[in-house]
């Protein structure tokens, strides 16, 4: 949403610079424009703008330009409530003014998954929250044939429970087990 709103400022910079280079000519008759020359320029616009408001007073507007007048609306809705909504924070929340950075629970999470059995190597995505705790995203790599259930709570009880014991408050934790070829992964032999 910030590069959106760099790009409206941009563009209205440059509706502004613009409108003020036209203001200079047009102020001091340079180039051969007169001021009078201005008026007439308007007119044209100014004539057509009233001509589409009166359009829209006596309801005789085209389908077309009434869908599309909707839809800038509903953007328009849609970009306020985003701009509006506050930005996902950067830093994980542990408690009260103390506060983590995602690469250190990824760290933590990641040793923890490859410290249990039969983990043959992960991949973690760490996200922080509003409230106390991490959102986190744990793919492991298992070897084929393995009983995903019960590597499955292993691994998610061996997670919370290392991070319990490091003081790192636990939002959510996803676990996705993925078969693996041992000579394809980080730990070959376990």
């Amino acid at each position: 949403m910030r590069i959106f709103n760099r790009i409206v400022v941009v563009l209205l910079l440059v509706g502004l610079a613009v409108l003020g280079v036209y203001t200079v000519v047009y102020s001091f008759e340079a180039f051969g424009h007169q001021l009078s020359d201005l008026s007439t320029t308007l007119q044209g616009f100014t004539s057509g703008f009233e001509g589409f408001v009166g359009d829209v007073e006596n309801g005789n507007l085209p389908i077309l330009t009434i869908a599309l007048l909707v839809a800038i609306a509903l953007l328009g809705l849609v970009l306020l409530i985003m701009e509006l909504k506050p930005p996902r924070p950067r830093r994980v929340r542990m408690q009260r003014g103390t506060y983590i950075v995602p690469d250190v629970v990824r760290g933590e999470v990641e040793s923890a998954a490859e410290e249990t059995p039969n983990v043959l190597g992960s991949t973690t995505k760490v996200w922080a929250k509003r409230r106390p705790g991490a959102l986190v995203n744990l793919q492991a790599d298992v070897r084929r044939g393995e009983d995903a259930n019960a590597l499955k709570s292993e691994l998610r009880e061996r997670v919370q429970q290392h991070l319990a014991k490091t003081g790192v408050p636990l939002g959510r934790l996803k676990l996705k087990l993925v078969e693996a070829d041992p000579r394809e992964t980080k730990a070959r032999v376990q």
